[in-house]
């Protein structure tokens, strides 16, 4: 018998239901998929942001379609693992507190409403699992081309397993983050011995079923790696980057940008700028590494300290 939070599964056995905790009020979809042979423990996210709905459809895809006679060890699918902010529509946050449930990890059992979540998925799901697959996919305003992000982390085992596993997604642009993404649950997970990655499809609250099978084959990809499922593994040439250099609103105005995802960019090209509400230039915003976009905030509202570009090299 697998015992998960509140749920149970026996042995070549697959139950759906609903992870609940004494902590909050929210109910989060899982599926549970108990191999009839022995294996690794994998969990696989969706919709830790919300409103990034390509990834809570391509988790969705994962947990209804794998069944325990191809699976070997135990497979947790959490696809809206953030319900509150799925369905009042909010961006980046948590509606209760405003905290970013991705930069809240591992959590507080006596925090607020995000890093409560943040916890009860951490001890409920996150310590359980071997490997974790985060999907994401581009906020509501958020454009970007598709990459995957690994921790580089100090134990040298975890981070060469993770860059591995992150490498096997069809995707071209791998990135290995060194911490400029705090409290996410990859490093957060990779802090505490595990192989986690997050994958990164699709775009500006859209569901795009091309970019959703794209999640799906590389999470499948992943699971035959490691020895979760059956099959031949697919290697794809993949460019490895080591800086992910993000930008921020210094001020709440107007945004422009001047640059495209998937652009090159040289160090000190102009990325774009932020004008009041009368169009006076405020700031100019400069590459302060040259690389690719592979994010970029499309919001013509712009908010103190909300992100709005990220460069990859």
């Amino acid at each position: 018998m697998w015992n998960f939070g509140n749920l149970s599964v026996g042995h070549g056995e697959k139950v759906k239901g609903y992870l609940q905790f004494p902590l909050i009020e929210e109910k989060l979809p899982v599926f549970l998929i108990n191999g009839e042979e022995e294996g690794p423990a994998v969990l696989i996210l969706g919709g830790i942001h919300g409103c990034e709905y390509t990834s809570i459809d391509a988790a969705l895809e994962i947990g209804k379609t794998l069944l325990p006679k191809e699976v070997k060890g135990k497979i947790a699918v959490i696809p809206i693992a953030n319900p509150r902010s799925f369905y009042t529509r909010s961006i980046y946050v948590h509606p209760e507190d405003n905290k970013n449930l991705n930069r809240s990890f591992p959590g507080k059992e006596d925090g607020t409403a995000a890093e409560k979540l943040a916890y009860c998925l951490n001890e409920t799901a996150i310590k359980e699992a071997d490997y974790i697959i985060d999907l994401h996919g581009g906020d509501m305003i958020e454009a970007l081309v598709p990459f995957t992000i690994y921790h580089v982390s100090e134990d040298a085992e975890i981070t060469e397993n993770s860059r591995r596993l992150a490498s096997l997604f069809g995707i071209e642009y791998v990135v290995g983050s060194t911490g400029q993404v705090g409290g996410s649950t990859y490093s957060s997970a990779a802090l505490q011995g595990k192989v986690a990655i997050i994958a990164e499809a699709g775009q500006q609250g859209i569901l795009d079923k091309e970019n959703s099978q794209l999640l799906q084959d590389g999470v499948k990809n992943a699971l035959r790696s490691i020895g979760s499922l059956d099959g031949v593994v697919k290697q794809t040439p993949a460019k490895l980057l080591s800086t992910f250099d993000w930008s921020f609103a210094d001020y709440t105005g107007l945004w422009y940008p001047n640059v495209a995802i998937g652009q090159s960019v040289a160090k000190g090209e102009l990325l774009g700028e932020i004008t009041d509400e009368f169009g006076e230039s405020i700031k100019k915003y400069y590459a302060g590494t040259k690389g690719v976009v592979l994010f970029l905030v499309t919001s013509l509202a712009i908010n103190l300290k909300d992100p709005l570009l990220a460069i990859g090299d």
